[in-house]
Parts: C-alpha cells; structure tokens; sequence
C-alpha cells in the first residue's frame, strides 16, 4: 500500500446526544486531515448530533436499521467494508461490537478497536454476549478507554488482555469556554441573578441519580434558602424526578430546562458545579465544568478522582449520600473566596491535562500505533499481509493554534 492518510471508520449505534457520542463528533473534525480519513456510520437512526457532524465535512450514513434486522446489517457491513477498505474500523456499542467486528473479520480488515466509554453495565451482559466477546478477542487489536479507573472493569469483568487496552483521556475545548462569571441567562429560567445557583449537567437517567441530588437539594434549601438548582439535561427519569421534586417541596427552586446547547453560556452563571451518579466513566459534562472556572462537588465514582482534585479544584463526596453532597456544597455556597479559589485551579487543570488539543493528538497517536501493529507480518501469524502505515506529519505552528481555537458547540445529554 502506498503512503496515503489512513482510513478509520467509526461504527456506531447512533448519534444521539451523550457522552460517548459528542466524543465522536469533536474528536473526528480535528483529525488531521494528511494522516486520517475518517468516516462513520450509524446502524440505526441518525441522533441529535448527526447534523452537526455532518456539517463538518465528515462522512457520516444512518442505516435506520434495528437491532432484528442483524443478518442484514452483518451484509451490508461486509459489503461497504470490502468497497470502502478501510484500514482501522472503531466500533462502540453492542451491536456495533459484534458485528462491527465480525464484518470486518470478512471484509478483511487488519485493525479494529472497541473503544469503551462506560465503566460497568447497567444490566447483565449475558452469556452469549460474553461468549462473542471472548471469541472476537483474538481478531481485537486493541481496546482504548477513556479512564484508567476503566481498567479493573475490562480485565476484571470482561477479561480483556492488559497489553491491548489504551488509555486516551476526553477533552475539552478550553476556548470555547470562559471562567468569567456572567449572571444575565438566569433571569430566562426566573431566577433572580443576586441568588446563588448549584448547577448539574447530566442526561435523566439512573446511573446519574438525580434523586440523590434532589435529596440534598432539599437540605441545601433548608440551610440556604436563597439558593437555586438548574437541571439541565434530559431523558426517561425525568417524570419521577419531577414528582419528586414536588414531593420535596422544591418547585420553586429547582428549575428543569431539558437538554441545552448552550451550556457554556449557562455554566457562566452557575456558582457551584455538582454531579450525584453513583455510575460514571469519565463525564465530559465535569471537564466544561472545570473549563468554565466552576468549583465541582462531585461523587467519587470511575473516572471522577482521575479529574477533580479534592479540596483543590472541588470536593468528591460518596456516591448515594444526601447528606455528604449537601454539606459540600453548602460549604462552597457560603465561602465565595474558596469556590473562587478552587474555580481557578479547575480551569487551569482543565487547559493543562484535559485540552481537546492533547486528547485528539493521544487518539491519533494511538490508532497509529495500533494500525501499524495490526499490520506487522508477525501480528496474527502468517496471515498479515505488509502495509506502510501512513507518514505522520508535524503540525505547522499556525495550525496546532487553529486547532486549539476551533469551535465546539457544547450540548447537555449523558455527558
């Protein structure tokens, strides 16, 4: 093969709004053209972030197929493999891992990776589930995680190789948010711009468990009154959050405004920053938190710790304790010099170790690597057949700066 930008497609469930998925569609626009083409296709409905991924330039397809139509997806698979001849195919999502990895063992793809953006499973995965796993292992080149708290999980529960997992950190980009305070978008939600606001930013689901942050919102009410709560996000719990905030007495403090696409401009008037979920990986919602110049009270679940720097840039409380999230916060509430304090050493970690520029060149340098390993002719026997990976070229100054400065519309979901 000669020397050309590697192919990489990404195969997905689809592009809905979440974590995982705006993890896709920041990361893909910034590839650097002269090393990756990039591409993706979605096996069932487009989602809410397919436009935008669109509007980058990138190929993105929705096949609008479901999860009873496998045989057919297994073929049309195999089919656009074999005519696209990708190089490295990235799957994520179950269906997209089963047969995203087995369309590839037929069309004859060298390198696939299982990126993994969760760190446990709200269900059982299920024996036959386990059963493809462990078969689709060995035609696994590599795993890349987004924690290194993910690691127990993938050679613990699903017995993946230590020497195929990557560890490549999300991102954010840290211009595109600004730690100034600007109070003016509370008075849409009738909140008086003099109040205190704790803001969480997390899709209404229960591994997020909004109940708990209800709870200790009830107990932050009764030791400040003045204070107020923005929900933003959405999702299927939010009918039973809403009753229990009835249920609290909370209605006129707690203020649900749905899925937003302008969280930088919300996190401007936020004092204080919260997460409650007693499940997470690595929530990109924390990072433009941070980015934002935002003191954090967050639970100390997954990937959290390896983000928030107790008592520097937030607190960490346990997951499902009411009492332990309110106390955090009604001490950053009431102590502006601190929550000011520690704002600042979040936005500065934020730009140092977590920069959207840092994260896509980690990503970029892994799929190479990885590529180039799928495509030694001691990898996988005598089968592998010789390819010159792509020639990686330096970034210009002027470029490295433009990628640092490029935009990215931040939107709430399962962040």
């Amino acid at each position: 093969m000669t020397e050309r930008p590697l192919r990489v497609l990404f195969l997905v469930p689809d592009l809905r709004i979440g974590g995982a998925e705006r993890h896709v569609t920041t990361l893909l626009p910034r590839m650097d053209p002269r090393r990756f083409t990039p591409s993706v296709i979605c096996i069932g409905e487009q989602g809410g972030l397919f436009a935008e991924l669109a509007a980058e330039g990138i190929e993105v397809t929705a096949w609008r197929l479901r999860k009873r139509q496998a045989a057919q997806t297994l073929w049309k698979l195999v089919t656009t493999m074999r005519r696209t001849r990708p190089d490295v195919v990235v799957v994520r999502g179950y269906n997209a891992e089963a047969l995203g990895r087995v369309a590839a063992l037929l069309a004859g793809v060298r390198c696939t990776v299982v990126w993994v953006h969760n760190i446990a499973d709200p269900e059982p995965r299920g024996a036959l589930r386990d059963a493809a796993d462990r078969i689709l292992d060995r035609w696994t080149t590599a795993y890349f995680g987004v924690a290194e708290a993910q690691r127990d999980y993938l050679v613990g529960t699903l017995g993946y190789k230590q020497d195929k997992i990557r560890i490549v950190y999300n991102g954010v980009d840290t211009s595109q948010f600004d730690p100034h305070t600007d109070r003016r978008p509370l008075t849409e939600f009738g909140i008086d711009p003099e109040e205190p606001v704790v803001g969480i930013v997390a899709a209404l689901r229960p591994e997020k468990d909004h109940a708990t942050f209800l709870k200790a919102a009830r107990r932050v009410a009764d030791a400040m009154p003045q204070v107020n709560f923005l929900v933003i996000g959405d999702g299927p719990t939010r009918p039973e959050l809403e009753r229990l905030r009835e249920d609290l007495g909370l209605r006129e403090q707690v203020h649900f405004i749905g899925a937003r696409h302008d969280i930088n401009r919300i996190l401007r008037a936020v004092d204080v920053f919260t997460l409650s979920s007693r499940d997470d990986c690595f929530p990109i919602a924390i990072l433009e938190a941070m980015a934002s110049g935002r003191p954090t009270v967050c639970t100390a679940v997954g990937g959290i710790p390896e983000m928030v720097i107790d008592g520097v840039t937030g607190s960490l409380v346990p997951a499902g304790d009411p009492p332990r999230l309110a106390d955090a916060i009604v001490e950053l509430v009431g102590n502006a010099d601190t929550a000011q304090r520690m704002g600042i050493a979040a936005r500065r970690r934020a730009e140092t170790n977590f920069s959207l520029v840092r994260s896509v060149d980690d990503a970029q340098r892994a799929l190479e690597t990885v590529a180039a390993q799928a495509w030694s002719p001691r990898h996988r026997g005598s089968c592998a057949r010789t390819v010159t990976p792509a020639r990686r070229v330096p970034r210009r100054p002027q470029e490295a700066t433009a990628s640092a400065t490029s935009g990215d519309s931040s939107t709430a979901g399962s962040r």
